[in-house]
């Protein structure tokens, strides 16, 4: 069985599984907190009908492989007002062994192999990205114009910054503070420049699996042909892109960090010293591809069993891909060792985290969605009484500051590495 993205057929046993129970809405139930932070669906705050939950778009799937509904302009929005946070398979796992977001997934390569698909938001980037190499369709010579001439890059290390398209264009401070901190460490690394092309992330949570496949071996190629062994990325999306995805399509060896990582070795083999105070009170939020969705997918060689009707479980059992592995402490241990910093959680953290709500080509597509999901996070960072929302993400970056600036609330974001350049020595 190979790992990459079954069809859509491949998942009918799970649809024909799914109890439309409605736990995909909700965080599982010995972990909710309060009853106003107790959903975990972004699309169900959003739109508050049972077809935008993860079993509803199971339905949708399942109806449409059996040709009982056909397509229609209101159907694909539904398909697609979806921000692949991935809550809604963590939640499933409590109940059942289903897959949502594999089948949502699926039914968006359906789609785009149907001839229907995607949005023309969609199509837009992934065109930009195979002509200039980001989804934003800025001019890929200057993917380096964010680099500060006093940073010293070396052209032969084993360690390679993958920069990303969002941080490179859009976040750049993100970009600044990470190389600076790596010179202040004396972490020797290269850059790939004009070398480094989008992860495919975009395109391959459209749905467009063909057109990135050579996407992933090209960029794989070139970190071998550069020497590269490890490999850091200031973005959640491209890491679990790279880590998580990837080997789905074109196995490599190479090692997949995420910055924070990288920082918590860092601070335990003593090279990252935090010595200047930083008084603040943050609060953090997980990127649902830093977390949950970074989890790599396993190989299941076995079948399903039904020893009597509509009763069915595999043998053996498969993999349980429910987010619990995700990287969710080295930020917090790399928070915490800032002097002076005071960390307060939110409700929803970890794998039951609310999403930002820019993921899944919601941000290019539906911005009022993808703003009202942030501003909702933003309230519940509100409520934790803390001053500062924090987090490891470009993405997560554009859309929390966008919602704090669209509501004036006095509230600052900082990316975790902006944190921690605060705290070292000039």
């Amino acid at each position: 069985m190979t790992l990459e993205l079954k069809k859509l057929a491949e998942y009918k046993d799970i649809m024909e599984r799914c109890l439309r129970c409605s736990m995909c809405k909700w965080i599982p139930q010995v972990q909710i907190k309060s009853w106003k932070y107790a959903q975990v669906c972004p699309s169900i705050d959003e739109y508050n009908f049972h077809a935008y939950s993860g079993g509803g778009r199971m339905i949708i799937a399942l109806s449409l492989l059996t040709e009982r509904i056909g397509y229609s302009d209101e159907l694909l929005n539904i398909i697609y007002r979806c921000t692949s946070c991935g809550a809604c398979s963590v939640s499933c796992k409590y109940l059942n062994d289903l897959e949502p977001l594999e089948v949502i997934e699926a039914l968006r390569k359906k789609v785009i192999e149907d001839g229907v698909g995607p949005l023309p938001a969609h199509k837009k980037y992934m065109q930009l990205t195979e002509e200039v190499h980001n989804p934003y369709g800025d001019t890929h010579s200057k993917r380096l114009a964010w680099l500060p001439a006093d940073v010293k890059v070396s052209k032969n290390a084993e360690l390679a910054y993958f920069v990303g398209c969002t941080t490179s264009y859009r976040r750049k401070e993100i970009a600044v503070a990470t190389t600076r901190i790596l010179n202040k460490a004396g972490v020797e690394f290269q850059l790939l420049g004009e070398e480094e092309f989008c992860c495919g992330s975009p395109i391959l949570r459209a749905g467009a699996e063909e057109r990135v496949k050579s996407l992933i071996k090209r960029n794989i190629d070139k970190f071998k042909d550069r020497g590269i062994k490890k490999v850091i990325t200031s973005c959640a999306g491209c890491y679990s892109t790279m880590k998580a995805d990837y080997p789905r399509y074109y196995k490599h060896d190479i090692e997949i960090l995420h910055t924070s990582e990288l920082l918590e070795q860092l601070l335990k083999e003593g090279k990252l010293k935090l010595t200047k105070k930083v008084p603040l009170t943050v609060t953090y939020h997980d990127p649902c591809h830093l977390g949950r969705c970074s989890e790599p997918y396993k190989e299941w060689h076995g079948q399903i069993m039904e020893p009597i009707s509509l009763v069915r479980f595999p043998v053996p059992p498969k993999p349980i891909r429910q987010g619990t592995y995700g990287c969710y402490y080295p930020p917090r241990n790399v928070l915490k060792a800032i002097p002076g910093l005071t960390l307060i959680e939110m409700e929803r953290i970890k794998e039951y985290a609310y999403c930002c709500g820019a993921g899944g080509g919601v941000k290019a597509a539906f911005p009022d969605f993808a703003l009202n999901t942030a501003s909702r996070r933003v309230e519940e960072a509100q409520d934790t009484g803390a001053k500062v929302l924090a987090s490891c993400c470009p993405f997560c970056s554009t859309n929390l500051k966008d919602a704090i600036e669209a509501n004036k609330i006095n509230m600052k974001f900082y990316d975790l590495t902006e944190l921690v350049l605060m705290a070292m020595e000039d």
